[in-house]
């Protein structure tokens, strides 16, 4: 099972709270919870990489391959919105005679396309990927899963989290002959970290026809913790 740890970057104050005064006795507990939840938005990473000693046709090679890959991708209901390129570069790499023939890179201008696929169709992903490869896309880099109402699901995981603060500093006060009189603080923040699944270089052999690829992705767990200071007294 993969895991969305939503842990502190930010810190907000829920709620109306009162600073508490040098004399209040004070207990601090930190609250969690986790939820679980299938992610429901796929996204796949793509590059095509071109190589020419011609500028303009390494240029035309890779623009040729993504236009074929977007055509493809249109006839799975993908439509350009889900399609993004991320970055597109070119380089030249001089040649380099010095070197002996089997460590000599190879030389010419280099084009460089990423360029990321949003589906939320989940069965869909394993079919983005084999039509990426027939595009003659040269990586597929890595497929993130997430989840669309990642906030809502954090507010679930939230509000369990306030609760399990409240029964220990229950727990604690009631040990102690006390009882709680007010919440002096709360305090929470998160960040959210899709499931990633990593992928490797693209190689077409010329073999026999592919075996079409499935991905299964895992449930997703969302934590979320509070720290809560409580105001306490007989």
């Amino acid at each position: 099972m993969k895991i969305m740890a939503l842990s502190v970057l930010a810190v907000a104050l829920l709620g109306a709270t009162t600073a508490p005064h040098s004399k209040d006795i004070t207990i601090v507990v930190n609250g969690q919870s986790v939820v679980t939840r299938a992610p429901d938005v796929a996204t796949v990473s793509l590059g095509i990489v071109t190589v020419n000693d011609v500028a303009q046709n390494a240029t035309s090679d890779n623009n040729r391959r993504y236009e074929d890959l977007r055509t493809r991708l249109h006839s799975l209901g993908i439509p350009d919105s889900s399609i993004r390129t991320v970055s597109f570069n070119v380089n030249y790499v001089a040649p380099e005679p010095q070197l002996p023939l089997s460590e000599r890179p190879r030389s010419g201008y280099t084009v460089s396309r990423q360029i990321e696929v949003r589906a939320t169709n989940l069965e869909s992903v394993g079919t983005i990927i084999d039509q990426a490869v027939a595009a003659n896309a040269t990586d597929i880099n890595n497929i993130s899963y997430s989840i669309s109402n990642e906030r809502a699901v954090y507010a679930q995981a939230l509000g369990s989290a306030v609760a399990d603060a409240q029964r220990q500093a229950k727990a604690m006060a009631s040990a102690a002959n006390l009882r709680i009189l007010r919440i002096a603080a709360m305090q929470s923040g998160y960040f959210a970290q899709p499931v990633i699944m990593r992928a490797a270089a693209v190689r077409r052999d010329g073999g026999p026809l592919p075996v079409p690829t499935q991905i299964s992705p895992s449930n997703i767990d969302v934590h979320a913790n509070v720290t809560v200071t409580y105001v306490v007294g007989p």
